[in-house]
């Protein structure tokens, strides 16, 4: 059934594939769709074809695709290597489980209990219960499930015909997935509105109490706050503590989306960002993010154990859950996945081998190779922050020797030739007037002269680009 030799060339292309990588080869080979899929062999056969065949497919994806652990990978929230959630993602891809039962996953479903506990407690949660999901995005859905269900728990039966209206709170720089989120649970997006933030994105907490109280006047029910550990863009932590005071008086359920910046709680130095969390109802964090496991790895945590079993738990069950405890094993019930991939057991690994200091260390160093980058930025006559470094991200601009030279088309210029040479990927993005670089730390693979290179390479282009137009 099984024959290492079957796997052998595989794991020689990887071996190629990461070797590419760490020698700085291009970040990528960047084809247009359509020239693209002209290299590809894409059409599915009637008659299947050996595995040995397949080679040519997986050197093609390999070759093609965008190489995340390439130091010079900034553009998303993620990146890097972990071997020993490789490793993870290896075996349980190997065992083929689901996360339903106790007795399908015997032992994922015991380390998920071990990780949540250990999760909620450095959140500083009391009685932590908590899942993994398949995405941030999942978790701040289920999030705002469990907030309406707690509002008014008999929707569970009736619905929403004749519920009063329902609004939600997030700051203005808060991600996109809320606004799905309350389309998908009949809310309406109309119904969440958006917290002004400060200069520097952090909710502004006065706007805050002056919505809700606007809610109320037209006969609303304002039932949910959200918070968020590092803003998708600018990487700002709101002012968790004075929410969660507003909401605990208003009887809101407070919300923290950390999916990005949670993972700032494994460091003594950098936690900080996160004061007042513990006193939050329920929080997203994202290790594929901060920490560096492989897509997915997503926990939602809540502080009260029993809230999730109380919102998801349904009739028509007993085919598959055979447990009445009051606090059952099997996690299914208290999810609105039924069939869940075993994404514990990567984490559960790297955890077992960086153990806490190992992730202290990590994170530390992101901060350091922050501060790097944000020196540089300060030095350079043609650089300028658009908005201050509050964590992981660095939001900047390129200042063009031609005062009439408008910084915004530069930005997207300088953008596209780092990422057509395949020297670096940077994403940019909107904020107030000005598009920005942002550039995102939090790559394993990275080093100090890295970050060097990178400005280096950006500089000389955009001097280059300069230079042509004049």
């Amino acid at each position: 059934m099984f024959q290492a030799s079957d796997y052998a060339n595989l794991l020689q292309q990887l071996e190629q594939f990461f070797a590419d990588t760490t020698a700085k080869k291009p970040v990528a080979n960047p084809l247009d769709p359509g020239e693209l899929c002209d290299r590809l062999a894409l059409d599915l056969p009637t008659e299947g074809i050996p595995l040995e065949a397949l080679n040519r497919d997986i050197a093609d994806y390999l070759t093609y695709g965008v190489k995340t652990a390439h130091p010079q990978y900034f553009n998303q929230l993620w990146g890097g290597f972990n071997p020993a959630g490789f490793m993870g993602d290896i075996l349980t891809s190997a065992a083929n489980t689901s996360m339903y039962t106790y007795e399908v996953a015997p032992v994922a479903t015991l380390i998920e209990k071990t990780l949540v506990a250990k999760m909620g407690e450095l959140v500083g949660f009391t009685h932590p219960e908590g899942q993994f999901t398949t995405g941030g995005s999942n978790g701040n859905l289920m999030a705002m499930a469990i907030a309406r269900h707690h509002a008014l728990p008999n929707l569970k039966q009736t619905g929403l015909a004749n519920a009063p209206r329902l609004i939600a709170f997030v700051s203005a720089d808060s991600h996109y997935s809320f606004a799905k989120a309350a389309h998908l649970l009949g809310l309406g997006t109309d119904q969440l509105w958006q917290v002004p933030v400060d200069a520097d994105g952090r909710m502004r907490v006065a706007e805050l109490e002056r919505l809700i109280a606007i809610a109320r006047d037209q006969g609303a029910l304002p039932f949910l706050v959200v918070g968020t550990a590092g803003t998708t863009v600018r990487g700002a932590f709101d002012p968790f503590a004075e929410i969660a005071a507003v909401a605990q008086r208003e009887q809101l359920w407070f919300h923290i989306d950390g999916a990005w910046g949670a993972g700032v709680l494994l460091s003594p130095t950098h936690r900080h960002l996160m004061q007042g969390a513990e006193q939050a109802d329920s929080l997203v964090w994202d290790a594929h993010k901060m920490m560096g496991m492989t897509l997915m790895c997503s926990v939602l945590l809540v502080q009260q154990r029993g809230t999730m079993l109380n919102t998801f738990s349904t009739h028509g069950t007993d085919y598959i859950f055979h447990q009445f405890d009051d606090d059952p094993v099997d996690l299914g019930p208290s999810t609105m996945h039924c069939g869940r991939r075993v994404d514990a057991v990567k984490l559960w690994l790297a955890w077992k081998h960086l153990g806490d200091r190992g992730w202290t260390a990590l994170i530390d160093r992101y901060f350091s190779l922050a501060a790097q980058a944000e020196a540089i930025i300060q030095a350079h006559p043609s650089l300028e922050l658009v908005t201050p470094r509050q964590s992981l991200n660095l939001c900047f601009q390129y200042i063009p020797a031609n005062p009439q030279r408008h910084r915004n088309e530069l930005t997207r210029k300088i953008r596209q030739v780092l990422w057509d040479d395949g020297i670096a990927m940077v994403n940019y993005a909107q904020i107030d007037d000005h598009v920005a670089f942002r550039l995102v730390i939090c790559n394993n693979q990275t080093q100090p002269e890295d970050i060097e290179e990178f400005f280096a390479a950006l500089v000389a282009i955009a001097q280059q680009l300069e230079q042509e137009e004049r």
